[in-house]
């Protein structure tokens, strides 16, 4: 019977393994005396999972109990591996796995390889769990059946437990039950008691006494501070794994958003959205008026707009009236790409309403950059070509790395007393040179001596931009979101995404049009013209390219819903290839994007044959984990890992791959200079979110349910050779970029005037506001909010508004801590302020902060929780598929 105390072995191995991860996710965060007091009642779940482990790992022989023995052994297998991936996870990222987001993991192909990445820590885990467990298999199968006896034997009956021991030499309680059931066959009375014949034996009443005593004072103790133990964090200190499992089981529906389709959602400020401060229509602009009883709101939900085709394309179903709900699911024409149609009617709990929105603030009023205005106005900029490429995992401070700046310092840091200081920036100031020249921020590289590095040389890109000329670069930019696809959707739809778990939003349709969208409504305004020479007749050719799988939780399927005419990817490369031996996977998702080097080539050729306008997207993803390079790329320790400097080991690779991006970077815009697509292509890119490391923060690396700022602050960039050099301050977020794309295509008479009434009427429509305007950090009261959905996505939510310093990250599910801090005098979130009620979070930061910072903390909060609620009603989100 060895395999049953081996299986009950596991079972208590890896439920005290896992307890104590989840145990010490927890520490820092309680009073050490508090969790001395409530930790036994912390552990009642485990050990009663323990205890009817060892019931159902019986040694007896019956039909019963093969069948339970059956059970517990499947039992001990698939809580051994959950342990091991439970351990794993936690290891690579400091995090606790969510198990409903493990179920998405592994229901996807591309998901199950990510998974695979820590297969080499997992199976040492499964050997240590299995070493340990067969070691002590005797003795903790012996010390359960034990303490089962002092937890049960004083509920039997005393005459029973006696007999049973003097006949049978009883040892356990099994054995006097067992005593029981033989009596009983003996005599042929199923419900006799043969024994109250018996004698009682001296004492047993006091000797049954204590033990019953002692019983009832652990049930009360355990009952008390069960009770008395504050909610948070106890009740989610007290979950055990085999519990938390039971998540992957079953629909996990959303019931709160069910029931908001059929309730009111009511802002929490009423006072900002009284009568006094609504905005009256000029020209594009609709107003600006929230109500219930807004005429200038209904006004705008009752319009059509004289642009809009009889037969609506993708991304403009808002307005598809219910005489139009026949034409669901028709395909589009005349370059509508492949998404579906309007595939259901946006009825109004679906429909954005930009004059009741009670959060926008728009600076279409304010007049273009002084700095801007002349080139715009003198035709200098001309806009043929736009290239949106959404960066990995970079972060702002990397987009270019510059001396001086903190994450500069904490690298020269690890080279204390190893390594000259101008060795080591000598070889960082080769990191990021294409990154300098696209942003305009120079690396500012000098010696101690005050001389300057040598100029290093960017053999990828000949950039010819005039000095002072090359666009916008973004200082202080957010993104939406620290969840790739998430972050895709705010970026190319000018939306905020959805606070809940996984890609939700590729199973529905955007409440805004997408910009590839606004160029097939754009095409089809041109009709079946022939190819022209002048390119504001012309019509668009819209293209998304990337090196890795698509498949990862459905980003194909939001790809064509954005109506992409063509889509470059891993399948696709892997079919084109001559010889797949050439193409060289660097991570569990696919190739590096030098592999796209021929494709983009073959796009752009096409464009210029065909006479269009190129549209093309890019996202690029060697920057993601676990920063693998091609073979032939040469790998430089930037950090110091050697001795115990190891921990900066993923750092280091991260860097590698950072200028290896860089270096692509440059490839990339040399095709457009070869081309002559340079001074006709506006070029933005943008961070999707970024990396947090233990150099950021000790406890968890990453971004799943990782709030610290690392993971947020992003590059956004606005790259033009004719447009003069800005660096643009603000609190803005990627939501921004299409209503940026679409100001500056107007501006610099980049479309024709059919293209120019449609593209300023969208315009007014978007929550972002324009980066080619002064950015409004608050109006009449009401602050320019910024939200950021943290990954997984149900989670956490992350708060700031552009009028303040202070960060919140909000805990939506309760299950970890709010967190404040003041990012002007404590940039790195070195400090941060944890609680666990949001009632200790508004003292302590009245005590620390001021009055001030305490009731933007309730502001905060409060418009987050209306605001999540709001994506889910325009998403129109019901359940978790």
């Amino acid at each position: 019977m060895m395999v049953v105390s081996l299986s009950f072995s596991i079972i208590v191995v890896s439920t005290c393994l896992s307890k104590l991860i989840h145990l010490y996710t927890y520490v820092g965060t309680v009073p050490h005396v508090a969790l001395i007091v409530f930790l036994p009642s912390v552990l009642v779940p485990d050990i009663v999972v323990i205890c009817l482990s060892r019931l159902f790992l019986s040694r007896k022989r019956t039909t019963i109990t093969y069948i339970s023995r059956l059970l517990g052994c499947t039992f001990s297998l698939t809580l051994l591996v959950a342990t091991a991936f439970h351990a794993t996870f936690y290891y690579e990222t400091g995090t606790e796995v969510t198990w409903t987001n493990a179920q998405r993991y592994v229901r996807d192909k591309d998901g199950i390889r990510l998974l695979l990445s820590g297969s080499n820590s997992a199976i040492v885990c499964v050997v240590l769990i299995l070493g340990m467990s067969w070691f002590s298999q005797t003795r903790l199968y012996q010390y359960a059946s034990r303490s089962l006896n002092m937890i049960t034997a004083p509920l039997l009956p005393p005459q029973l437990w006696n007999m049973c021991k003097r006949s049978r030499g009883c040892r356990s309680v099994e054995d006097a039950y067992d005593y029981q059931s033989f009596i009983n066959s003996q005599t042929g009375n199923s419900h006799g008691k043969v024994y109250l014949d018996l004698p009682p034996q001296a004492n047993t009443g006091s000797s049954r006494r204590y033990p019953k005593i002692l019983a009832l004072a652990i049930f009360l103790y355990l009952a008390l501070t069960a009770i008395l133990r504050p909610s948070s964090p106890y009740s989610q200190m007290s979950v055990s794994l085999p519990i938390t499992m039971l998540q992957m089981i079953g629909s996990h529906s959303d019931s709160q958003a069910n029931r908001y389709t059929f309730s009111r959602n009511p802002w929490p400020f009423p006072q900002l959205i009284h009568t006094t401060n609504w905005e009256k229509p000029k020209g594009y602009f609709k107003g600006w008026a929230p109500g219930d009883n807004s005429i200038l709101a209904q006004m705008y939900r009752d319009r059509l707009p004289t642009w809009l085709p009889e037969t609506p394309l993708a991304g403009f179903c808002k307005w598809l009236s219910l005489n139009h709900s026949n034409q669901a699911d028709t395909e589009g024409g005349d370059g509508g790409g492949s998404g579906r149609v309007c595939h259901e009617t946006k009825v109004d709990g679906m429909f954005y309403n930009p004059v009741n929105d009670p959060l926008r603030i728009t600076n279409q009023d304010e007049g273009i950059l002084d700095i801007l205005s002349d080139s715009f106005r003198n035709g200098a900029v001309k806009i043929k070509h736009i290239a949106l490429i959404m960066l990995e995992s970079t972060r702002e401070e990397l987009f270019p790395l510059q001396q001086g700046s903190d994450i500069h310092n904490i690298i020269l840091e690890s080279y204390k007393g190893r390594k000259d200081g101008d060795d080591a920036n000598a070889l960082l100031s080769q990191l990021t040179p294409v990154a300098e020249k696209i942003t305009g921020k120079a690396g500012c590289w000098k010696k101690t001596n005050g001389s300057d590095h040598a100029k290093v040389p960017i053999p990828e890109w000949n950039d010819t931009t005039q000095d002072g000329y090359g666009g916008i670069n973004v200082i202080g930019g957010f993104t939406a979101a620290s969840l790739s696809f998430k972050s895709l959707a705010a970026t190319h739809c000018g939306v905020w995404p959805m606070p809940v778990d996984s890609f939700q939003e590729s199973e529905a349709q955007s409440y805004q049009p997408c910009i590839s969208q606004i160029l097939h409504l754009f095409n089809r305004n041109k009709g079946a013209k022939t190819a022209s020479n002048d390119f504001l007749e012309q019509k668009w050719l819209t293209a998304f390219f990337q090196s890795i799988t698509d498949k990862y939780d459905r980003q194909d399927i939001f790809n064509n819903e954005m109506g992409f005419e063509e889509i470059v990817a891993k399948d696709v490369l892997e079919q084109r290839a001559k010889a797949r031996s050439g193409l060289e996977e660097i991570n569990y998702f696919g190739y590096p994007e030098t592999t796209l080097k021929t494709h983009v080539r073959e796009l752009i050729e096409k464009v210029q044959r065909e006479k269009k306008r190129m549209f093309f997207s890019h996202f690029t993803s060697t920057t993601h984990h676990p920063w693998g390079l091609p073979r032939d790329s040469k790998k430089i320790e930037y950090v110091n890992t050697q001795g115990n400097m190891g921990w900066h080991r993923d750092f280091n690779s991260y860097l590698n791959t950072v200028r290896f991006q860089d270096a692509w970077l440059g490839e990339l815009l040399q095709l457009f200079e070869l081309h002559g697509f340079a001074n006709e292509t506006l070029v933005v890119l943008v961070g999707d979110h970024g990396q947090a490391f233990k150099q950021d923060i000790t406890t968890r690396t990453g971004t799943y349910k990782n709030g610290h700022v690392s993971n947020f602050r992003v590059p956004i960039t606005f790259r033009h050779p004719h447009i003069p050099r800005v660096q643009y301050e603000a609190n803005a977020t990627s939501i921004s970029i299409l209503p940026t794309i679409l100001d500056l295509l107007i501006n610099t008479g980049s479309l024709n005037r059919k293209d120019m009434a449609v593209a300023s009427d969208l315009l007014h429509d978007y929550e972002g506001q324009s980066l080619i305007r002064p950015y409004k950090s608050s109006r009449n009261g009401r602050r320019a909010w910024n939200f950021g959905v943290i990954n997984s996505g149900a989670s956490m939510l992350s708060v700031t508004s552009a009028d303040a310093p202070w960060r919140l990250v909000i805990p939506l599910d309760r299950a970890s801590q709010w967190r404040f801090t003041d990012l002007k005098n404590d940039p790195l979130e070195l400090e941060p302020l944890e609680k666990w009620s949001m009632e200790q979070l508004v003292g302590d930061v009245r005590s620390l902060y001021g009055e001030e910072a305490s009731q933007w903390v309730v502001q905060a909060d409060a418009v987050a929780q209306w605001w999540a609620w709001e994506r889910k009603r325009l998403w129109g989100y019901k359940t978790t598929k």
